[in-house]
């Protein structure tokens, strides 16, 4: 049973990675309305869409936001690129927006209609993350005790910490693979586990914070 525990270890931490990398590389980054007329211009738009907001599900695992229509032009302009990055910007903020051709001026130099999905591997992010949850919960519920922390320590992890690094912080300080010792008392408790997640979602928020500011400068 350790190989077929250190295998499935293995594989879990494959997959997220997996999962982490294609939420980061299909994130929409938010560009200037001359950066859009670039694109546009030298055919880089392989899609687009218009919308007014991104609607972020709070998924706790992998997702990918989706542009809200608005069944018109503006004002929100997005599009894809050949290498699957998805870019947009706000055209009520373009240099004329004096004259109302923010949007127009794209409207007119598009010749394909808009995409149904920008983000074509949204499901494959949906499904890493139901496979990540699923057999997360079932290791921690029904596979052998935990080594460092109790099952309701990793259960209050694996649920309220974002992106699954809960998962990942288990696979890695934890043994999933070996049995607890007998009357250990010195694991970690389950209300641990629930402050830890807790305080663990405003750190997450904070790095994406600030990391986003980095790549923006």
């Amino acid at each position: 049973m350790t190989t077929v525990w250190r295998v499935a270890r293995v594989l879990l931490l494959v997959l997220w990675v997996i999962g982490a990398g294609l939420t980061w590389w299909s994130s929409p980054r938010e560009v200037s309305y001359e950066r859009a007329l670039a694109a546009v211009d030298n055919g880089e738009a392989e899609a687009y869409q218009w919308g007014s907001t991104w609607e972020d599900r709070g998924s706790r695992w992998f997702d990918a936001p989706a542009l809200s229509s608005t069944g018109e032009s503006g004002p929100w302009f997005a599009w894809r690129t050949g290498d699957d990055r998805v870019f947009w910007t706000d055209t009520s903020l373009a240099s004329d927006q004096t004259t109302g051709e923010g949007a127009a001026s794209l409207a007119r130099k598009l010749d394909q209609p808009p995409a149904g999905d920008l983000i074509p591997w949204r499901g494959w992010l949906q499904g890493i993350s139901i496979v990540l949850a699923l057999t997360g919960a079932v290791l921690v519920i029904a596979g052998p005790a935990p080594v460092r922390g109790t099952r309701w320590y990793w259960w209050w992890m694996l649920v309220f910490v974002p992106y699954g690094l809960g998962l990942v912080l288990w696979l890695f300080r934890d043994r999933p693979w070996a049995n607890a010792q007998e009357g250990s008392a010195d694991r970690d408790r389950g209300w641990f586990g629930l402050v830890t997640a807790v305080l663990a979602n405003f750190a997450v928020a904070i790095v994406l914070f600030l990391v986003s500011r980095l790549f923006e400068g």
